[in-house]
């Protein structure tokens, strides 16, 4: 089979089948080429694209006895066609574009060998298509997963270089931990002995001021001996390797009320424990929490004639668990609400209430270790409720 032209037109994606191009061609060079000459044809998209996608095959053997529209005409005329074949090209079920068999000589009679001969090599050209489309997201694919797996790595590279560093961190930690622990409890353990010594050697040759003025600096570096331990706690709490387990909150809670009550058996407190309070985590640091809180409790009580402590849980909007420790006992302005849970910050005075300041911003450090929020709600005289949760996976022991 002879043509003078033979040529496979694409149409441009998302045009609606109205605008494409010649994207290959074997031409006689009698006769101009139609390679990337861009083609508008408004109605094709509109009249025509569905039967072609159909499988429509459009035998003309004289354009202008064809019955063609004026702007089909002038289109083909443009590139000296004056008999044509078309075939559809189909990319699976999609109009990807057509095989164009153009004589330009005269009028042609195109046999149905030839017209057959030309869908069979349509039908070839769609499966390479089809094989092409197929082969272009296989390499998308393999592009995008080199560069996932790029990414991996470079976060991997990032996670490493993180771990480096708070390894150094948590070295310089202990040693300063190490530091705190015995450069500092030195000088304090002989200020508070050697105030000692004078107060038992020399306490009839002091007066009052003098023997006063001791006393305060035993209290003094008493009590900076107490900040360092709690400030080691801290640190230890924010170190520590986490072990995680089942942990049954109830039976912990149980226990430090029962060791409560024992130390102060003068104090009549209505305690309301929730059963079955069951989490996984740290056993140890779950025991530091909710002996942080139940001590803050009964310590808050302790004007209050009826005492009340209650730790239990409810359900969130969010489907997840929060768990408190409720009382009603001295509360907190809630405009100091962003003091609570800093180191060594408090809301009440010493006289009134003794502490450090430490309790509150442990629970915190050992909360968020295991994924989950610490918050508090309160009023002056009306009493505190302290909430916490933890991550979802931590819930379900």
């Amino acid at each position: 089979m002879t043509a003078d032209r033979v040529g496979v037109f694409r149409f441009y994606p998302d045009s609606g089948w109205d605008d494409g191009e010649f994207v290959s061609e074997d031409v006689d060079p009698a006769f101009s080429s139609a390679i990337a000459e861009k083609i508008h044809d408004h109605c094709f998209g509109d009249q025509f694209a569905n039967q072609y996608q159909a499988g429509r095959v459009q035998n003309v053997t004289d354009i202008h006895d064809a019955g063609l529209s004026d702007c089909h005409i002038q289109i083909l005329s443009q590139f000296q066609v004056r008999a044509n074949l078309v075939v559809p090209l189909l990319q699976g079920r999609n109009l990807w574009g057509l095989l164009c068999i153009h004589h330009c000589r005269g009028p042609r009679q195109w046999q149905d060998m030839e017209i057959e001969f030309v869908q069979q090599i349509a039908n070839h050209l769609g499966v390479a298509l089809q094989h092409a489309e197929l082969l272009a997201e296989l390499r998308a694919e393999v592009i995008e997963r080199q560069q996932a797996e790029q990414q991996a790595q470079d976060l991997n590279e990032g996670l490493q270089q993180a771990v480096i560093e708070l390894k150094a961190v948590n070295q310089e930690l202990e040693a300063f931990s190490y530091s705190v622990s015995h450069d500092l409890r030195a000088p304090l353990r002989s200020i508070d002995g050697f105030s000692q010594a004078l107060l038992e050697d020399c306490f009839e040759q002091l007066d009052t001021a003098g023997q006063d003025y001791l006393q305060r600096i035993r209290a003094a570096s008493q009590r900076m001996g107490q900040l360092i331990d709690d400030l080691l706690t801290l640190s230890r709490v924010t170190r520590s390797d986490i072990h995680k387990e089942s942990v049954d909150l109830s039976q912990l809670a149980d226990r430090i009320v029962t060791d409560l009550q024992q130390a102060f058996p003068e104090r009549q407190v209505m305690v309301k424990i929730q059963t079955d309070l069951i989490i996984r985590g740290d056993v140890h640091l779950m025991k530091v929490v909710l002996d942080n809180l139940l001590n803050n409790a009964w310590k808050f009580t302790a004007k209050q004639p009826q005492a009340k402590i209650e730790f239990g849980s409810f359900i969130q909007g969010n489907g997840m668990p929060a768990y408190f420790v409720r009382d009603n006992g001295a509360g907190f302005d809630m405009a100091f609400i962003d003091k609570l849970f800093r180191p060594f910050q408090r809301l009440h005075g010493m006289t009134e209430f003794p502490g450090n300041g430490i309790g509150l911003a442990t629970v915190k450090r050992i909360i968020h270790r295991h994924g989950g929020h610490v918050w508090g709600e309160g009023a002056l005289a009306q009493g505190a409720t302290f909430y916490f949760t933890f991550a979802e996976e931590e819930v379900s022991a």
